[in-house]
C-alpha cells in the first residue's frame, strides 16, 4: 500500500460509522451486568429479610396460642418456625423465643427463654428486656421473639461482606395472661 492511500484512508476514520453500535454495546454492557447483579442482590436479600420477618411473627402467633409451654412443644415450635426460612439455609439463623413480664418500673422480666438451634431445655428467667412504648404495662407478659440471620450476598460475596439481620416481636398470650413453661 502506498503511501498516500494510507494517508486517505486515516483521512476517512473520523467520518466512518461502521462499528459505531459494536464499540457502544462493548462500553454499555459491562455496567448493565453490574447493574442487574446489584439488583438481583438487593432482591435476594429483601427476600432473605421478609423470610426472617415471618419466621419471627408466625412463631410469636403460634407460641401466643398456648396455655403452657412444655420443652417438646418449644422444641416443635421452634424447629417448624426456622422451615419458613426454606429455600435460604437455616444454619446462620438463631432464634430466642422468651416470656417477658413487666415489673412496676416498666422493665420486662423474663420468665423462661428458648433458643433456636440448641435443643436443649428452656432456660427460667433471670435477665431484663426494655419495653418500647405501648408494652410498659405493669403486670403485663408478652411472648418476646427475636431472630438474627446471617446474610451472605450470592453473587457480590467476594465485595460484600455478610449482612446481619435480625428482627423482633413483642406479642401477648391469647388464650391466658401468662404462658407458664413447664420444662
Amino acid at each position: 500500500m502506498s503511501a498516500p492511500a494510507i494517508i486517505t484512508r486515516w483521512r476517512r476514520l473520523p467520518r466512518d460509522r461502521r462499528g459505531v453500535a459494536a464499540v457502544e454495546f462493548a462500553l454499555i454492557v459491562p455496567v448493565v451486568i453490574i447493574v442487574y447483579m446489584g439488583g438481583f442482590e438487593v432482591m435476594e436479600a429483601s427476600t432473605v429479610y421478609r423470610k426472617l420477618t415471618d419466621t419471627t411473627v408466625q412463631l410469636a402467633n403460634v407460641t401466643a396460642q398456648y396455655t403452657a409451654l412444655t420443652q417438646d412443644d418449644a422444641n416443635n415450635v421452634l424447629a417448624a418456625s426456622a422451615q419458613i426460612m426454606t429455600p435460604y439455609p437455616t444454619a446462620d439463623l438463631s432464634i430466642v423465643l422468651s416470656e417477658v413480664t413487666v415489673n412496676s418500673g416498666g422493665v420486662g422480666q423474663v420468665a423462661w427463654s428458648c433458643k433456636w438451634p440448641g435443643g436443649g431445655a428452656c432456660t427460667p428467667g433471670g435477665g431484663t428486656v426494655t419495653m418500647p412504648a405501648g408494652f410498659q404495662t405493669v403486670g403485663a407478659s408478652y411472648i418476646l421473639v427475636q431472630t438474627a440471620y446471617q446474610y451472605e450476598p450470592v453473587i457480590g460475596g467476594a465485595f460484600v461482606k455478610p449482612i446481619k439481620m435480625t428482627n423482633q416481636i413483642f406479642m401477648l398470650p391469647r388464650s391466658s395472661p401468662t404462658i407458664p413453661y413447664k420444662g
